[in-house]
């Protein structure tokens, strides 16, 4: 019940703003429920869904949702949200540039 009356709160803030849209309370709400670990779990058991949220994201999308969790949620759950993403952040490092410019820096330091 609390999870709902915080949805609602959020969709009575946001219609009472004469310069938002829907999409920014569905927005806020996706960053205060899916994107902070422990609230995503109680509504996960709730919902009987039992599977990582990280790994349906688009991993070029990747940096920028753990920017945001950084963000709105701090360090502790930036940590809990790179430690469940880390094989797509991976996926998204350009291995043969990262060499390029590790070698032309070392290069440089000589």
């Amino acid at each position: 019940q609390r999870h709902i009356d915080n949805a609602l709160k959020i969709n009575a803030l946001y219609a009472t703003s004469s310069w938002s849209l829907p999409e920014e309370a569905c927005k806020e709400k996706v960053i205060l429920t899916q994107l902070h670990s422990e609230t995503r779990a109680k509504l996960a058991a709730l919902q009987g869904v039992n599977h990582s949220l990280y790994s349906e994201i688009n991993s070029l999308h990747l940096p920028e949702v753990l920017a945001l969790v950084g963000r709105r949620h701090g360090q502790g759950e930036l940590y809990v949200a790179l430690r469940s993403s880390i094989a797509g952040v991976i996926t998204t490092v350009n291995r043969k540039q990262c060499l390029r410019q590790q070698r032309a820096y070392f290069r440089a330091k000589i």
